[in-house]
């Protein structure tokens, strides 16, 4: 089956359009229990599935020699694939293996949609997910090859290279994969237009009142009351909200101006080479 990568920067509204697709594809559970959603919620660093077709610990292996085999690991998984599509979550940059093989994929087997976030507000949220400063995260996104190397869920997760903010998204959009880019403040400001767009990309058949509906049962408010009530899986630690606000804007209030000007040649950056390429 053909696989559909859902990429983005950690924090950038991959959940959100997760959560959208399952009320989309099951409208008779729709509002979908974000905690139990009704299509696989796998990601491209699970260990998981990495260890069950391997048949041993993935602890055993080294960074560089997990890598090696995930691309393989990842057309089984395509091949065994139940869905009725087969989207998958990655954080991971698009980046190339020593021997030249791209970790995540060659066309015509992989396509991607990238949700692309403002990063002053990435910078928030992250920092509220990863337990460290505004200050730290902010370096962090503006740190050329950044690996992720200290996640939250190192035993659940296979290690995954972020690279910089720009770097990350660059990634995609310079790969060989058939790319479709949507922009989280449009999910937002432009909605039905916006999961059109990527509805169509991802060759779904419905129309727009099915896609209005899914919008409608994936609100954030909606998602905010839920994991008050039932809580959440992905939530990073007790007592810290995974759906914190999902506000637009919310980095230009809280951030120092020299750190709102170096994400802002962060996206300077993206914006000119999304220009360039011609990638809406």
């Amino acid at each position: 089956m053909h696989t559909f990568w859902l990429a983005s920067y950690p924090k950038s509204g991959n959940t959100w359009f997760r959560i959208f697709l399952s009320n989309l594809l099951y409208p008779e559970h729709a509002p979908v229990d974000p905690n139990h959603l009704p299509i696989s919620n796998l990601i491209a660093s699970a260990r998981g599935p990495f260890e069950e077709i391997l048949g041993f610990h993935s602890s055993l292996l080294t960074r560089e020699e997990s890598a090696r085999l995930r691309p393989a690991l990842d057309q089984i998984i395509a091949r065994d694939w139940q869905d009725e599509i087969c989207v998958r979550k990655a954080h991971d940059a698009y980046t190339l293996l020593p021997n030249g093989q791209p970790l995540l994929g060659e066309p015509p087997h992989f396509s991607a949609l990238y949700i692309l976030r403002d990063p002053w507000d990435v910078a928030v949220s992250a920092a509220n997910h990863w337990g460290i400063s505004i200050a730290e995260t902010v370096d962090r996104m503006c740190c050329p090859g950044q690996n992720e190397t200290k996640d939250l869920n190192a035993t659940e997760q296979l290690p995954q290279q972020l690279l910089s903010w720009s770097e990350h998204v660059l990634s995609w959009a310079n790969s060989p994969l058939d790319l479709c880019l949507i922009r989280y403040e449009d999910m937002y400001t432009d909605a039905l237009p916006t999961f059109r767009k990527a509805v169509d990309f991802l060759q779904l058949p419905y129309d727009e009142n099915s896609i209005e509906k899914a919008f409608r049962a994936s609100e954030f408010k909606n998602l905010q009351k839920l994991e008050t009530e039932a809580g959440f899986i992905e939530s990073p630690r007790a007592g810290v909200k995974f759906f914190r606000k999902g506000i637009i804007g919310e980095g230009l209030e809280l951030l120092a101006t020299e750190q709102i000007e170096k994400l802002q040649e962060e996206l300077e950056v993206v914006n000119q080479a999304i220009f360039n390429i011609g990638i809406n």
